[in-house]
């Protein structure tokens, strides 16, 4: 890579006239102006500049130095002040990934305030179930709910998440309240095909899988049957949250709840991320955390009856 040291020098006792002017106007001392023009000359090994104790002259080769490097020179200027300008002003695509519900309720509005912010940022937003390779499939963002797996990826912490198991009031009256997991084996468990079930005893987490007369890849199907009376559901809060505090679904097996499940955002392992997402990763992160605190423990308002 070539040395430019000493470039900004050169072309500023140029169009200055002098070595004094050139370091007024670069705001450094005189001696250090000639320093960098003689190293200049050194590494060219050719003289630029023709010195008398009244005016300075260009040489042949200084000329066409001077001419080709205040090109340059000028570029470079440009460069800068465009990339100080996006540190202030990101603009450009960012791709985001989050599962369908949270994305709507939570993602959706917290991006759309941030492009009123940064309106020269693009969105693409995939709402999908389905399970994506962030780098593969060339995503800058992922929204992820659950206990994450060892990787490449960075993950930003937003909130603690519950995985709770809930039921409809006229179903745990018909059927009962179970008192452990194991007691899940004689319910109707309306399951998401490839999710087994979570929970947590004294010597760990444990996954279990269950079944039932629904199976669905559409939680809000699952949620729909379950308060209709035909089963229990388990997954995470936030999509149950209305329903849990409208009352037509209580949680049961609190005691059991997994502890290492969380929202978390997950982008690329990169040395310098682009400033548009690094801007909204810290926007998300803030204002899903706030969302988070406000959506805060709807599921322990079940209203669970003494004695159940």
């Amino acid at each position: 890579m070539a040395d430019k040291s000493g470039l900004r020098e050169f072309v500023a006792v140029v169009e200055h006239g002098s070595f004094t002017a050139a370091a007024d106007a670069l705001n450094v001392s005189t001696s250090f102006v000639s320093r960098e023009v003689k190293r200049l000359e050194e590494r060219l090994n050719t003289r630029l500049l023709h010195r008398s104790t009244r005016a300075l002259s260009l040489t042949e080769m200084g000329q066409v130095y001077f001419e080709r490097g205040r090109e340059i020179h000028s570029l470079l200027e440009t460069l800068e002040k465009d990339m100080a300008d996006l540190q202030d002003h990101p603009k450009g695509l960012v791709r985001v990934t989050s599962a369908d519900l949270y994305a709507e309720r939570y993602v959706a509005p917290a991006i759309a305030e941030f492009t009123m912010t940064y309106p020269e940022v693009s969105i693409e937003l995939d709402t999908s179930m389905r399970s994506t390779d962030l780098i593969g499939d060339g995503f800058d963002i992922a929204i992820r709910t659950g206990a994450l797996a060892d990787s490449s990826l960075i993950a930003r912490k937003v909130a603690p998440r519950r995985m709770i198991v809930c039921g409809s009031p006229a179903y745990l009256a018909k059927h009962g309240h179970p008192d452990t997991p194991d007691d899940l084996n004689s319910h109707n468990c309306l399951v998401l095909p490839s999710l087994p079930w979570r929970f947590k005893y004294p010597d760990g987490a444990r996954a279990t899988r269950f079944t039932g007369t629904w199976t669905s890849d559409n939680v809000r199907a699952l949620i729909a049957a379950s308060v209709r009376g035909v089963g229990l559901v388990w997954m995470t809060d936030y999509y149950m949250e209305d329903e849990l505090n409208a009352g037509e679904l209580e949680t049961v097996l609190e005691d059991f709840e997994v502890d290492d499940v969380a929202t978390w955002i997950v982008f690329p392992a990169r040395d310098h991320l682009p400033t548009r997402v690094r801007f909204l990763i810290d926007f998300l992160a803030e204002r899903l955390h706030q969302d988070e605190q406000l959506f805060g423990t709807a599921g322990k308002k079940s209203g669970k009856k003494d004695g159940a």
